[in-house]
């Protein structure tokens, strides 16, 4: 598969002025992007040296930060000036650390190019204006018309542009990568870029070009091998097409480590339950760098049940029918075995593992964003996950979302989304960043990167949760809608799928969908969200009243054909 074609997209500077006297020129481009810095100096041309710096973040002065923390980017670059030459981009030598062979690099064609939002030019022509700078911004092709999304939460509707915005910017390399320090496909982090890519542009091929990527290139924490076959039933079930699967069916297979299960069926390694080590909720030693015991520990083996069963899906549409029955026996064995060797019934929570009597957050929320905690304590469970608060990673963020939105803890969800602590998704704006961060301060990860789209989670898990659309068959041809407003009062957004757009708007006791040609949606709307609490709920369909169904604490319509559909209750 080749590299998918990367463009170019010139950004004039939203704010242009002089400094320093009139001896520096600032810009400010609006948002942070790889790319270069375009300069077209109106003639007579003198022949000069320019000093030019390149940085994501603003000091105290307002002016680019020439020694900013952890590994937020700051280039100090030089330029010289031909009397007969008006346009230039800068020459951008690469950093050492992207000589690294798992680093992925640019083609010739685009260049070197670094991460920016400002830049300043010190003996800058005084001729030089707005006009005369651009930054050369690379991505994919995005069609950004694919999607939005609004709320009456202004903080929710930052989160979501900042979010949106990220997985646009972090397509610049054809692949996904973890960031501008290492710039290297790691398959978890690329896992929750996919998600949130689908949620924003129907366009999987950074995505499937990654995956490829990373089946030559793996790294080494056993949950990231465990994502591969989550990455390719994702791939299915929003494309419908298996050829991702089928082309590259026994790598993929190898991802599962069946060879490392015992007799019951757990799997035994140590696992990177989080990252960095510090974020752990003090799952089993909280002092462990890289991976953690012990050796058969529930994080680990909640991955193992859910690859399992994604495994099993995309086996059976690729015709494996034999390897797809022996994944759901095993995923079978795994539930039996992982609720007998890690629930402590006594307190009903799982612990981290055997011979643990530690009980971490991530050991609870994995299981019930997984689907393995028994119906009659999926509530202790969630209890105990929402009490924990936001005691995880930006990474397993993604799963702590997941898993409030799957045990119905909608508004707590929003709660954690909307927050304005200093984990939080609003923090990272509030520092000034136009892309989300790798881990939630630099005080919890001294080395972060204010360019890392695993933090990006709030772009699908609104599109997925908060509108609720899903898909129920691959390819979209039934779409599950489900939305969970939890407190919002109103929201509107329009979802990308291969079929065309999904839109969903809501409103106390109103719900209104459109869904494209060719695909039906089922519809689920919990009681909670009507005017009036009577049961069997009252159902108004394009204004003619119908007859409820009701299912698991939702009014439930089914097949719902394609265009517009107006429900009131």
């Amino acid at each position: 598969m080749q590299r998918p074609q990367q463009v170019i997209t010139p950004v004039a500077p939203v704010q242009f002025k002089r400094i320093r006297d009139g001896a520096t020129v600032f810009a400010d481009f609006g948002a942070d992007a790889y790319g270069n810095l375009q300069i077209n100096i109106p003639p007579p041309v003198a022949a000069t040296t320019l000093a030019i710096r390149l940085g994501e973040k603003l000091d105290a002065t307002g002016a680019i930060d020439r020694r900013p923390y952890g590994s937020v980017n700051y280039r100090w670059l030089t330029l010289v000036t031909q009397p007969n030459r008006t346009v230039y981009q800068i020459d951008i030598p690469p950093k050492p650390r992207h000589s690294n062979p798992q680093a992925v690099h640019m083609p010739p064609q685009i260049g070197e190019v670094t991460v920016f939002r400002y830049a300043e030019i010190d003996n800058a022509p005084a001729n030089l204006n707005a006009e005369a700078l651009h930054q050369l911004w690379v991505h994919t092709a995005f069609d950004d018309n694919n999607s939005f999304f609004r709320s009456s939460n202004d903080t929710l509707n930052a989160v979501w542009d900042l979010c949106k915005h990220t997985i646009k910017a972090t397509t610049a390399f054809g692949v996904y990568v973890d960031g501008e320090r290492e710039r290297i496909p790691y398959e978890a982090d690329s896992y929750i870029n996919q998600l949130s890519h689908m949620a924003v542009d129907a366009n999987p091929e950074v995505a499937r070009y990654t995956f490829e990527h990373m089946l030559k290139n793996p790294t080494w924490p056993t949950e990231w091998s465990l994502h591969m076959p989550m990455i390719a039933a994702f791939d299915y079930m929003f494309t419908g097409d298996i050829k991702l699967t089928s082309d590259n069916y026994e790598a993929l297979k190898k991802k599962l480590l069946m060879d490392k299960a015992r007799g019951d069926g757990l799997i035994r390694a140590p696992g990177i339950v989080d990252w960095p080590a510090g974020e752990r909720d003090g799952f089993n030693d909280g002092d462990q760098q890289n991976q953690s015991g012990p050796e058969i520990n529930t994080v680990v083996n909640a991955f193992y049940y859910h690859a399992l069963l994604e495994m099993a899906t995309v086996a059976k549409a690729a015709g494996r029918i034999g390897d797809a029955l022996l994944f759901k026996s095993r995923a079978k064995a795994v539930y039996n075995a992982f609720n007998a060797a890690f629930f402590d019934r006594t307190r009903g929570i799982y612990i981290d593992g055997e011979g643990s009597t530690h009980a971490s957050l991530h050991a609870n929320m994995f299981p019930l964003a997984f689907d393995l905690v028994p119906r009659g304590y999926q509530s202790q469970v969630a209890d105990f996950v929402q009490s924990r608060g936001m005691g995880c990673s930006v990474y397993a963020a993604q799963y702590l979302l997941e898993a409030l939105y799957k045990a119905g803890r909608d508004e707590y969800a929003l709660e954690l989304m909307t927050s304005h602590s200093d984990r939080s998704w609003w923090h990272m704006i509030e520092l000034g960043s136009t892309m989300t961060l790798e881990a939630w301060d630099v005080k919890y990860k001294p080395n972060l990167t204010w360019n890392h789209a695993w933090g990006a989670a709030p772009a699908n898990i609104i599109s997925r949760y908060i509108l609720g659309v899903r898909p129920l068959k691959p390819g979209f041809e039934k779409i599950l809608i489900a939305p969970q407003p939890g407190s919002l009062e109103e929201l509107h957004g329009k979802v990308p799928t291969m079929k065309g757009p999904v839109l969903v708007k809501f409103q106390p006791g109103v719900l209104e969908i459109d869904i494209p040609e060719g695909t039906t949606a089922r519809v689920l709307i919990p009681y909670k969200l009507a005017k009036s609490q009577q049961y069997p709920p009252q159902l108004s369909i394009n204004g003619i009243k119908e007859s409820a169904k009701a299912e698991s604490g939702c009014i439930v319509v089914d097949e719902v054909g394609p265009g517009k559909s107006r429900f009131e209750f």
